[in-house]
């Protein structure tokens, strides 16, 4: 669309991830550096993990297209998965071809799979995107179909690609073996200023164009998208459109001004701060961590909040009893009407004189030890 205007040969700023427009920021040639040591030195598990947008997707791809022959490369997208589904998936990704009925026919066949790859001198590698989408039980099915090695090193190498959350999934108890596989672990962080404008520079060349932000537009860049180069993509595409729509030769940070405010302002919530400790998570009890599995559909976490809830009830419920007796108790000393005057020869008792009088001792001491114990 605006392409010609620009004199572009193409879009700069796709949101599909491109490794033709990888920028390799400090960080990322870090990453890449990372993940291509893990995979040649046969490390068993590599984990690269990063923000929503930070290019890990686009880095994962690149890595792909610049693989060693010898590797057999698998690559799972779609992650939200039954742990019993698993097995099936690898063999059909791997081309594993057969009908196995049971989970050991399909063990047995990944396993002979694994073997013969290895006879053959290459190396079996499994990328799994998106993997904090992995339930418990399917990160440590992952765990286990690794353990088939030879004396040096593991026949099936797993890298796992993922937001924050999947390092707090792996340190849960249950996957502490899996943690401790972990050989290489890396974590991107959004661009800072400078990167920022290289990375929308390094773009527009890539196009074929140049100078077509000011210093001003790219700092308003930075401020509006905090450094994540797909929201950088999504705000630069569309000033490049209005630019155009308004015969615009450059874009200054006035005129991205007018975008932003005509867009209504970013779609995204506000961004949540891990608040998560470093330090691992409590082991849940017993009996939960052996019932509790990835299809219960929220039920664990929806009993917790109404236990939750019940008990800050109960709390009100005694506050506002403590407050209430007390001044129940004071109001019906005070107001109980007291009895017609008789003459000074008839000794005629207070009628609460005369009910405690009455009443047996063990009453009087059970009524008295249950307010106490209300008012408490």
């Amino acid at each position: 669309m605006y392409e010609e205007f620009y004199h572009l040969r193409e879009r700069p700023f796709n949101l599909a991830p491109d490794p033709d427009f990888l920028y390799l920021s400090p960080q990322h040639k870090l990453a890449r550096a990372y993940l291509e040591y893990g995979i040649r030195q046969k490390m068993g598990f590599v984990l690269l993990t990063g923000e929503v947008g930070t290019g890990k997707t686009t880095l994962l791809k690149s890595l792909l297209q610049s693989r060693e022959t010898n590797h057999r490369l698998g690559v799972l997208y779609q992650t939200s998965m039954e742990a019993g589904d698993l097995l099936e998936v690898l063999l059909r990704e791997f081309e594993v071809r057969g009908h196995y009925s049971s989970r050991t026919a399909r063990l047995a066949a990944f396993n002979q799979f694994l073997l013969s790859a290895y006879g053959r001198g290459e190396n079996v590698v499994l990328l799994v995107d998106e993997a904090q989408n992995l339930s418990l039980e399917a990160l440590e099915e992952l765990r286990l179909l690794s353990n088939l090695q030879t004396e040096k090193e593991p026949l099936l190498q797993v890298i796992l690609v993922g937001q924050p959350g999947l390092r707090d999934r792996l340190r849960h108890p249950r996957l502490r073996q899996l943690a401790q596989r972990v050989a290489v672990h890396y974590h991107l962080n959004p661009l800072n200023l400078e990167e920022t404008r290289e990375y929308i520079n390094f773009r527009l060349a890539r196009a074929g164009g140049s100078g077509i932000f000011t210093e001003s537009a790219l700092n308003r860049l930075y401020e509006y998208t905090r450094g994540v180069p797909r929201r950088l993509n999504a705000w630069c595409d569309l000033a490049l459109v209005a630019g155009f729509a308004e015969g615009r030769p450059e874009i200054d940070g006035e005129f991205m001004d007018t975008v932003f405010a005509a867009q209504g302002g970013s779609l995204e919530g506000p961004e949540e701060t891990e608040t998560i400790a470093e330090a691992e998570p409590a082991p849940l009890p017993e009996a939960m961590s052996r019932g509790t599995t990835a299809a219960d559909n929220g039920l664990s976490a929806t009993v917790e909040e109404l236990s939750s809830r019940l008990t800050r009830l109960e709390g009100m419920v005694l506050e506002l009893t403590s407050q209430l007796v007390p001044a129940m108790k004071h109001f019906l000393e005070n107001q109980l009407p007291l009895p017609t005057q008789q003459a000074p020869d008839q000794d005629m008792p207070h009628p609460r004189a005369a009910f405690q009088k009455s009443a047996p001792d063990h009453l009087s001491a059970g009524r008295k030890s249950w307010w106490s114990r209300l008012i408490k």
